[in-house]
């Protein structure tokens, strides 16, 4: 006969020793995560889960740590199993969350000290961008010698009373994808902050077709367009801030900075010159493009798809698209958000270009975003990393606009 207190406590030690492996498991998945926020290069999750780890799974990954752990010290505490075994998940669960919980930390400090917000309800559930999200309108800007329609999507300010502010967007995607219709819900935000938000389409570079001298000037020209119909609008004119990410940035910069100087071209004839820009706005910049070549991973089908050869081969051309090569004084403001472990574009180009254009007297501002990748705010619409570039952008577009 078994005595009744054994099967007491082999009843209530079964439900036990299933918890502590749900607990165990929970602690070597958060374990994977710590190291991984710690070493990028492990890619313990594959690698493009890895390089979105902290910016988008980084605040669940932190209350995941926190229930783990919370459960794992109780069920230490019910002494129905080994102290050992029930010690040593409760402490790596505990580590690994407070190294996870660092990581985000740290980027929602470096957010906050650039002006911008996080809302951790958004940062948990990933919510979606409001509804209604798609421009106002789609205008043709210009033709190409092609045939090709450019187009400017067009979102209004919901306050018409007077004229706003004018942003206007130029989209990454390694100068060969992406369109002009990639940020509707990001747009349609600073609208309702009272912008005129503006979105540029340009020809985008193919196969024996770099688009080197081409993208600029019909950005050139946009701009021109926009100067031009942007009372018809509801924008003023006066007031025009440029902005763009990666290839993009490297467009808004190099345009902003030539329009400053005098010597950028227009793709159309118009009776308003290019503007120069208010401000330049970008999130990580191809502004070095020779150093994205030479120290960029996976950079270089881009950037030869871009100029048509390697910066050897064609180097007038890779100075030509850099802003550095047009730097004045008479640059406008300039915002460059990096993330610190950009692997396309390095941030060390960034970096140097902004020192640059400070010691040309620019008024120039870095803001780098820790343990966040190229495209960190590409992800879900209310992710950390998209919160961090979207607000920070915002805030900085705001303070430029009413200089």
């Amino acid at each position: 006969m078994t005595p009744t207190g054994t099967t007491t406590d082999a009843g209530r030690r079964a439900p036990a020793v299933a918890a502590l492996v749900l607990l165990a498991l929970g602690a070597l998945v958060l374990l994977a995560a710590a190291v991984t926020a710690l070493l990028p290069g492990t890619a313990l999750f594959g690698t493009e889960v890895s390089k979105r780890l902290v910016v988008v799974d980084g605040p669940r990954l932190v209350l995941l740590g926190i229930v783990v752990t919370a459960a794992a010290w109780w069920l230490r505490r019910s002494r129905l199993l080994a102290r050992a075994l029930t010690t040593t998940v409760a402490v790596v669960a505990t580590v690994a969350t407070l190294v996870l919980t660092g990581a985000v930390g740290a980027v929602v400090t470096a957010t906050l000290a650039a002006g911008g917000s996080v809302d951790p309800w958004r940062a948990l559930t990933l919510a979606g961008p409001p509804d209604g999200s798609a421009p106002d309108a789609r205008a043709v800007y210009s033709t190409t010698p092609q045939g090709q329609d450019l187009h400017l999507a067009i979102t209004r300010p919901r306050d018409t009373a007077r004229p706003a502010p004018v942003f206007v967007w130029v989209h990454g995607g390694g100068w060969a994808t992406g369109s002009e219709l990639d940020r509707a819900a990001d747009l349609r935000r600073l609208a309702d902050a009272g912008f005129l938000a503006v979105s540029v389409e340009y020809t985008l570079a193919a196969p024996g077709r770099p688009t080197w001298d081409v993208a600029g000037p019909q950005v050139a020209c946009a701009l021109a367009r926009v100067a031009e119909h942007a009372a018809e609008q509801g924008g003023d004119p006066r007031r025009i801030v440029l902005g763009g990410d990666s290839a993009g940035g490297q467009l808004a910069t190099s345009v902003g900075y030539r329009a400053a100087s005098g010597s950028q071209p227009s793709a159309c004839p118009s009776p308003v010159p290019v503007p120069v820009p208010r401000a330049i706005a970008t999130l990580y910049p191809a502004v070095d493009l020779d150093d994205t070549y030479r120290a960029g991973q996976g950079a270089q089908e881009f950037a030869v798809g871009y100029t048509g050869g390697t910066p050897d081969q064609v180097p007038e051309r890779y100075r030509a698209v850099e802003g550095i090569d047009a730097l004045t004084r008479a640059a406008p403001p300039t915002l460059a958000v990096v993330p610190a472990r950009d692997h396309l574009v390095p941030p060390g180009g960034a970096t140097r270009f902004v020192e640059a254009a400070r010691a040309a007297g620019v008024d120039a501002e870095q803001v780098d975003i820790p343990f966040a990748d190229h495209a960190f705010d590409t992800g879900p619409d209310g992710s950390l990393g998209h919160q961090a570039a979207s607000t920070v952008l915002a805030q900085w577009v705001r303070e430029q606009a009413v200089r």
